[in-house]
């Protein structure tokens, strides 16, 4: 592949046109990305876009899984650039790395647009300004950290503000200077907030407290909820109607937005999804025949401790380390995540059989009805939606999608369980004022045992998830699924 600039002003149309000095667009409004984003019916500005500082020398990395919007924020920071900032367009250059294979590749991109703008402005027209770099789905890179860090250290990048977007973490392996930043799928709170937003208003944390006090009961806390109900207006029925459908949407707005405008997911989404994933799979030299085999055993054990030898003896793979391979590629991938046993320490230890969840409940959607050979996945997720097994992995996979924001943030998650007694707390929540230990009671009766399990363990105080109790025994808070879901920000830092 010949690379010059003409190659490069495909992918950044707002640029002089070569040879004329006249520029082909002024603003983005021509943009694919920025018109599908701007005709959704559900659509809101990401909070990430001010989270960059585009005044300075930064080199930022944005990380989030297939679909989860990247490319809009890359493209809608552009737009900002260029229509409220001002920012000469031809400072900016954006390219997708679809078609690039190595990271030398990507530097002579880079190199190309930075020599035009040094040699083609006069040095007075330059006095002062920044240059703006946006490479997006540079993952696809083999050792793309490498190619960076070359161009810091070289001084390349002086004046400028880089932003790269990846669907792949890197963890420790980058060897250069640079800010991360996470962009994930819509918690249910956001999802009802897109939805309903006068509900959400009227469902705050205080008037929740106050219907529970409004009653009586322990320390201004009843028993039992059965409905919440405000003037005479049952919301209850509301809340569990918008949690079904993020138990089948999820929290990607591809996916909202479909139901908004089809009354379901297009069959559509599921493929593209499937297809990237796949695709990245198989370029990265895996067999996605057994990578669909191990998610398989993955939804069949969804909240159980799952061992690799387990795993490999059902698939292809039969040695451990493979299984433990793929799973650490689709972890990086946001696909899945992995939650270890905690040891005595309240440590996490890699020892013991991990559990594995879905990222997000379209994830697990996506991946039940592929490994079931469903034509039809959405109309299949509707029929088994509400089936006992797998309404219960999906509240357990949506709370804990809710606490990994969590651990994204700096805290750690882990489980803590009790081989001999047989005991089991679903969830440590690590965080920087100490250790919550949660546990999920949904369509179970909460028992003494259970708070016992608490003291076991070592632990005053808890939380249990419950259908529709609201209470607190013996200092462990009692609360419905959907309380937990709209407040635990505030339950576990």
């Amino acid at each position: 592949m010949e690379i010059d600039l003409e190659l490069l002003s495909i992918q950044n149309p707002w640029w002089t046109q070569a040879g004329s000095g006249e520029r082909v667009v002024k603003s983005l409004k021509f943009d694919p990305v920025i018109t599908l984003f701007e005709r959704q019916p559900f659509r809101q500005e990401p909070e990430i876009l001010a989270e960059f500082d585009l005044k300075g020398d930064h080199i930022y990395t944005l990380y989030g899984g297939r679909g989860s919007g990247k490319t809009t924020v890359l493209k809608l920071l552009i737009k900002k650039l260029i229509e409220e900032k001002k920012v000469d367009p031809d400072n900016i250059f954006y390219y997708s790395c679809h078609n690039l294979e190595t990271y030398e590749q990507l530097n002579e991109l880079i190199k190309i647009f930075l020599n035009w703008r040094y040699l083609e402005a006069s040095p007075p027209r330059l006095a002062g300004k920044r240059f703006f770099i946006f490479i997006d789905e540079i993952s696809l890179i083999k050792n793309w950290p490498k190619g960076i860090k070359y161009l810091a250290k070289a001084g390349k990048l002086k004046n400028t503000t880089v932003i790269l977007s990846s669907s792949r973490w890197e963890g420790g392996q980058k060897s250069f200077k640079s800010e991360d930043k996470f962009i994930a799928s819509l918690s249910f709170a956001e999802f009802v907030r897109m939805l309903n937003p006068k509900l959400l208003q009227k469902v705050e944390k205080e008037n929740y407290h106050r219907l529970a006090t409004a009653s009586g009961g322990v320390n201004g806390i009843p028993p039992s909820i059965n409905k919440i109900k405000w003037r005479g207006q049952n919301y209850q029925d509301q809340l569990d109607y918008y949690l079904d459908i993020y138990f089948l949407t999820g929290g990607f707005l591809p996916c909202l937005n479909s139901y908004r405008e089809e009354g379901g997911v297009k069959q559509d989404i599921y493929n593209d999804y499937l297809y990237s994933l796949t695709a990245d799979i198989a370029k990265l030299g895996r067999d996605v025949i057994l990578m669909r085999q191990i998610l398989e055993q993955v939804i069949l054990n969804l909240g159980r401790p799952l061992g690799y030898q387990t795993i490999a003896r059902k698939t292809k793979a039969k040695i451990h380390s493979t299984i433990a391979e793929y799973l650490e590629i689709l972890e990086s991938m946001f696909a899945v995540k992995m939650v270890c046993q905690s040891d005595d320490r309240n440590k996490p230890t890699s020892r013991k059989a991990k559990k594995i969840y879905f990222c997000d409940p379209f994830i697990f959607w996506l991946f039940y009805g592929h490994s079931h050979g469903s034509l039809d996945y959405w109309q299949f997720s509707r029929e088994r939606l509400h089936r006992q097994d797998v309404f219960s992995s999906l509240v357990e996979n949506v709370v804990f999608s809710h606490l990994a924001r969590n651990s994204e943030a700096g805290g750690e998650l882990t489980y803590w369980r009790d081989n001999i007694k047989k005991r089991e707390i679903d969830f440590l929540v690590h965080g920087a004022r100490g250790t919550t230990p949660i546990m999920l009671r949904y369509n179970r009766e909460i028992t003494g045992e259970d708070l016992e399990t608490f003291q076991l363990a070592g632990f005053q105080k808890g939380v249990i998830i419950s259908r529709n109790e609201f209470s607190e025994k013996k200092n462990i808070k009692i609360m419905p699924l959907d309380y937990f879901l709209l407040f635990y920000e505030g339950l576990v830092k």
